[in-house]
């Protein structure tokens, strides 16, 4: 498993297997799912992460 996170695009891509994808899903807005060709999950896109991620501010975690 690896994670890649792309600052520049605000982006993050979390790699399940290194299979190669054969189709790729948006389950939701901005979430893209990758499959091989047996259907098993490859890896998952986020876009938007600064959008979508909740975290503590640094005076909380201070």
């Amino acid at each position: 498993m690896k994670l890649e996170i792309d600052p520049v695009a605000d982006a993050a891509y979390f790699e399940i297997s290194p299979a190669e994808v054969a189709s790729t899903k948006e389950i939701e807005p901005g979430i893209i799912a990758d499959y091989d060709a047996d259907g098993h999950l490859v890896g998952i896109e986020v876009l938007s992460m600064s959008k979508r991620a909740r975290l503590p501010s640094l005076e909380a975690v201070a």
